[in-house]
């Protein structure tokens, strides 16, 4: 999926590949902030926001999840294991089968999530019981997907991602998003 939003896909033309990141970009932003709205709509017909239950909640989901990358604990990500079809990179433009990249990647629970960061962020998006705050909690989620292709264009081997995969910096800054989860929901007790 990577490799057609990459500039040599684009023949070294800037304007064909920033319309690809950018259609990229806007896809998994739209489908991740699509995907909080219904998250939060669900939890307004479930009656949330429950108070301190729904806060309780959250902080022992965003908890859990920290001391899974935080200290290695053996906590499962629900995810599909899968990719976005490859076939749309040979079907359509460049440009389109990044906006379907996008979409498919946007929702993250439909691809591979490696942290658990995001489970608890769709779990703040339900808890809140608000469309607009569901939107506003999950779009930087697809909006940060979106964008993290251009780690592609800055690295010289043939994986940057996964290059940075391998390092415990993504590791460590989603432990750090996950303590932040836990404190501010905890504070709101």
């Amino acid at each position: 999926m990577v490799e057609t939003i990459t500039p040599v896909v684009h023949g070294g033309k800037r304007g064909s590949y920033a319309l690809s990141i950018f259609s990229h970009t806007l896809g998994a932003t739209v489908a991740a902030a699509a995907f909080g709205a219904v998250l939060g709509g669900l939890g307004s017909l479930l009656d949330a926001p429950w108070e301190q239950a729904g806060l309780v909640a959250l902080v022992v989901v965003a908890a859990l999840y920290f001391v899974r990358e935080a200290f290695g604990f053996p906590m499962p990500v629900p995810d599909r294991h899968k990719q976005v079809p490859e076939w749309w990179r040979t079907f359509y433009s460049p440009p389109v089968a990044s906006l379907l990249y996008g979409f498919g990647l946007g929702i993250g629970f439909f691809t591979f999530l490696t942290f658990g960061t995001y489970v608890a962020v769709t779990a703040g998006a339900l808890v809140s019981g608000d469309v607009w705050q569901g939107i506003l909690i999950c779009a930087p989620f697809g909006l940060a997907r979106g964008l993290s292709v251009l780690v592609g264009a800055m690295g010289r081997g043939a994986s940057p991602l996964d290059d940075l995969a391998d390092t415990p910096w993504p590791r460590v800054a989603n432990a750090v998003a996950l303590g932040a989860i836990v404190l501010a929901a905890a504070l709101t007790l």
